[in-house]
């Protein structure tokens, strides 16, 4: 800080930002070609998901109140 209060920027005595992990897909997810990305909100936010249309949790997500928005197939099934 300068004698002013003004908070001076050295990048080497920033905080490092934590890390969060890698997301893993589950693997019976792969099975399926079609999916969907859905909209919904929770705990005070709009939050987006994309789930395959014929998996249980694509019925659960539609059960609590989320809407799909674009359905889409997957490129890597020929």
């Amino acid at each position: 800080m300068t004698k002013n209060g003004i908070p001076i920027d050295i990048p080497s005595q920033r905080k490092k930002a934590p890390t969060t992990g890698k997301f893993t897909v589950p693997k019976d997810f792969y099975k399926y070609k079609r999916f969907a990305t859905m909209v919904g909100y929770e705990d005070g936010c709009n939050v987006t998901v994309t789930a395959p249309m014929g998996h249980p949790e694509f019925k659960a997500l539609l059960a609590q109140g989320y809407q799909v928005i674009d359905i889409w197939d997957r490129r890597d099934i020929a």
